[in-house]
């Protein structure tokens, strides 16, 4: 992890994450970029009104991007680079991941808890065209390391240590314990089943690890339940088609959702994804 890539709309859920980027790119002697995303406002009443030029909105946003960046270089210490384009931050997000060679993004959500309220749309749009990891940091959250990490799975991704090499890098710089965790509707385990644990649990092999089968009606609430009980640090999911992920952040999915989470959400992806 030698690039990080943070998203910032100057909200407090923003900084947040951006001072919680700080502490990981410190830990890891990292760069990171900050970067905004802004769009021309357009009219929606027939009243008049003083347009704002792309030229000065660019002006405006570069100055207040430009403290956050000496804010987090005077914190930690960090070279920090900043950019500021107009269009959708979700494409231009993905433009910059090439153009910087970005190995993570971290985001902030805001709201009370609700994956339902705090996953906004760019987050989700992100989360569904890249291929890098993203961590999205709740407003609420600090930074502390990592003792407990889980990773809850389905038991469907493919068990490759290239998805999971940020994870990886995480743990084994903090020393932390991993939680597989799986939730299952009932204690029965198929025999696809097993041999997707085996699988799981190789790539952590040499980590202090453990193998946790949670039984309940609902997967989010299994989660919530165990992150609860158990002083998780950081969670970690991977976004594949068709997964629990997907359905997790689809609009009608979230709505009826009872889970909320107040520890950082790494979203890993499949590689060949975005």
């Amino acid at each position: 992890m030698r690039n990080i890539l943070v998203p910032v709309d100057f909200s407090p859920a923003s900084r947040n994450a951006a001072e919680y980027a700080g502490q990981l790119a410190k830990g890891w002697n990292a760069r990171i970029t900050l970067f905004h995303a802004y769009m021309l406002p357009t009219p929606v009443t027939e009243v008049p009104y003083v347009m704002v030029t792309a030229d000065e909105l660019q002006k405006e946003n570069e100055e207040y991007i430009r403290e956050e960046a000496q804010h987090l270089h005077g914190q930690f210490g960090l070279e920090v680079e900043w950019v500021v384009r107009i269009g959708i931050a979700s494409d231009e997000i993905k433009e910059l991941i090439r153009e910087k060679g970005i190995d993570l993004i971290v985001m902030g959500m805001k709201g009370a808890g609700g994956l339902d309220k705090i996953i906004g749309s760019t987050t989700t749009n992100v989360n569904r065209k890249v291929a890098v990891p993203v961590l999205v940091v709740p407003h609420d959250a600090t930074y502390r390391p990592i003792h407990q990490a889980a990773y809850a799975t389905d038991l469907t991704e493919v068990a490759q240590v290239a998805i999971f090499e940020p994870f990886l890098e995480l743990v084994k710089n903090s020393s932390a314990k991993v939680h597989i965790l799986h939730v299952a509707k009932s204690d029965a385990a198929g025999a696809g089943e097993l041999v997707s644990r085996k699988g799981q649990e190789n790539l952590f092999e040499g980590l202090d690890h453990e193998f946790v089968t949670v039984t309940d009606s609902s997967i989010t609430q299994g989660i919530n339940n165990y992150l609860k009980n158990n002083q998780i640090d950081l969670l970690t999911m991977v976004a594949h088609k068709h997964s629990f992920f997907e359905r997790l952040f689809s609009k009608s999915y979230t709505a009826a959702m009872s889970y909320e989470t107040h520890i950082p959400l790494l979203v890993l992806h499949e590689k060949g994804n975005g």
